[in-house]
């Protein structure tokens, strides 16, 4: 299925958490500390879930007005998504699990003490669960060798208890309820940790509270993704055969939760299609690759309406509010914006905005909801699905606000390299595009990426080039600072840093580090961006509001700071 967004578990997506954001994800980690934006590892692109990205819009008659009967359908965009482990943050203390060793080490961010806990085998991901106490810390660490969750709860005085808990087998995604109370375990079929022995179509929800009960449950195939609604009170499940609807208040005796088509056609190729849902308001929405409708689903009744479009949809997204979806309508001329309100309570509860003279079919919501990031990764002049005419539109951003309730305030600008994505600060008044690898424009750093103040009356840019491809990346919860891994791979591992940006000068400062980067997170109780690393002993390093590094490595084995 071609989902696009991503479920979160202790291996996170790009995501906008307590102010922490990270590039088009409405997740959050359920620690509320950070949140953390990594690419797909295809090196050319796609959108991190196997299906080669989003369908691309418009009507192929070059007026962007939806009316070319028999036009051919634009190529495919392609919208970076992905995943990756790293540590976890709750409270003032960062967990880190150690596959090799079967333990985890408990970093205290504040005074850097360290404490080794044992759990089960073959430690994984991680993921926070939210309502600690304050000072305290509490996380679920998934262990697929054994098939079971370990539980570990510590106390501000760091001392740290372990529970056990049986899973179900083949496992490898946590997610945590928003009020703390429940853990959801299942199988996410495009997470990096593949399925062992057992099915993916089994489900296992923990109570969070010591000697909780557990529930075990059938769900359909394939799942990709879990969301869980504001309240704490349904889950949804988007799998292949459509959506699981989870009563949180009746898990007992559950045994097989409801399953709800999104689409009217249950023969449908499930590669074909996207998916969004919003929690906030119970409704899922539908695309399919060439078709110029959406399908809304309400996942309260199953009740379903159909939208008809004037144009191919390219890309679906819901705000971080879940009160509207946008749908892009890519033209050779034209492009249109459809903007639809949630919930949706007819056919044609919708309304259309001009993107005059510009191919745009990806669009990136900033967490106002107020301001779009509109680009394309379209372009073959051999392909006569592609816009052909004037400049490559992958070089061309364009900023959309709203004025007077429409999306009337535009704002073109052009880029050096192709833009294969976006990322937007949580406070949406500065932009981040990652680009393709020119090697034309500095051979000694071919990977650009451009920061951009989308506040100042005309838009601000800066380029900045990297050695190696950039990301994964992180904003601080205040918007002030980004931070932009740099990290070589293959016979370039010797490329290891991180670049702290002020995003309110645009200056960057790099960072050398002692071992390959990993991943990047934010620890809010301590206003400290950690950093882990590839080592045989466990590397992190911590850099506090004055870019002030400190090390631990060896803390898998109980060391202490290195520098």
């Amino acid at each position: 299925m071609m989902h696009k967004f991503n479920s979160v578990v202790g291996i996170a997506a790009f995501t906008s958490v307590a102010g922490c954001a990270m590039m088009d994800g409405r997740e959050s980690t359920s620690s509320g500390d950070a949140g953390v934006w990594e690419e797909t590892e295809n090196p050319e692109g796609g959108d991190g879930d196997g299906n080669g990205g989003g369908n691309a819009g418009g009507d192929g008659d070059g007026d962007g007005d939806g009316d070319g009967d028999g036009a051919p359908v634009p190529g495919n965009e392609e919208e970076e998504q992905a995943e990756f482990r790293k540590p976890q943050p709750s409270g003032p203390y960062i967990y880190s699990a150690s596959q090799m060793t079967d333990r985890v080490a408990v970093i205290n961010t504040e005074t850097l003490a360290i404490d080794v806990v044992d759990v089960a085998t073959g430690p994984t991901a991680v993921v926070a669960i939210p309502g600690a106490e304050e000072g305290t810390g509490m996380v679920a660490v998934l262990c697929q060798g054994s098939d079971e969750v370990s539980l570990i709860r510590t106390q501000k005085n760091g001392e740290s208890s372990v529970e056990l808990r049986d899973v179900s087998p083949g496992v490898n995604a946590l997610i945590a309820t928003p009020d703390g109370n429940l853990l959801f375990v299942y199988h996410d079929v495009d997470s990096e940790n593949m399925l062992g022995s057992g099915s993916d179509q089994e489900l296992t929800v923990l109570e969070t509270n010591a000697g909780g009960a557990s529930y075990k449950m059938t769900i359909g195939a394939h799942p990709r993704a879990l969301r869980v609604s504001p309240d704490s009170s349904r889950a949804y499940v988007v799998t292949d055969d459509g959506v699981n609807v989870i009563d949180l208040a009746s898990l007992a005796g559950l045994g097989k939760p409801t399953l709800l088509p999104v689409v009217d056609d249950p023969a449908l190729d499930p590669k074909t299609l996207e998916i969004e849902i919003s929690p906030e308001v119970g409704q899922a929405l539908a695309r399919v690759d060439g078709e110029r409708w959406l399908t809304i689903t309400s996942l309260t009744d199953g009740e379903q309406t159909t939208m008809n479009l004037p144009g191919y949809p390219t890309d679906l997204d819901i705000s971080a509010d879940g009160s509207f979806a946008i749908v892009m309508l890519p033209g050779a001329q034209s492009s249109s914006i459809v903007e639809i309100p949630l919930p949706v309570t007819g056919t044609d509860g919708f309304s259309v905005h001009e993107v005059p003279g510009e191919y745009v079919g990806l669009a990136d919501i900033a967490p106002s909801g107020e301001r779009l990031v509109l680009y394309t990764t379209v372009w073959d002049t051999e392909d006569e699905r592609s816009p052909t005419a004037g400049p490559d539109p992958r070089k061309r951003v364009t900023l959309a606000g709203k004025a007077g309730g429409a999306w009337s305030d535009l704002e073109t600008i052009y880029v050096e390299v192709p833009v294969r994505s976006v990322g937007v600060a949580p406070d949406s008044n500065n932009v981040i595009l990652l680009h393709q690898r020119d090697d034309n424009l500095n051979p000694a750093a071919p990977w650009p990426y451009t920061l951009v103040d989308i506040a100042a009356d005309y838009p601000i840019k800066k380029l900045q080039t990297v050695a190696e491809r950039p990301g994964p990346m992180l904003f601080t919860p205040d918007a002030d600072r980004a931070i932009m891994v740099v990290r070589g791979l293959g016979d370039y591992t010797s490329v290891r840093r991180v670049d702290l940006i002020d995003l309110n000068s645009f200056i960057v400062e790099s960072i050398p580090l002692g071992s390959p980067p990993t991943g990047v997170g934010y620890v809010t109780a301590t206003d400290k961006v950690y950093v882990a690393q590839e080592h045989p002993g466990g590397r992190i390093s911590f850099i506090d509001v004055d870019n002030d590094v400190q090390t631990l490595t060896g803390f898998e084995l109980n060391d202490t700071v290195k520098d």
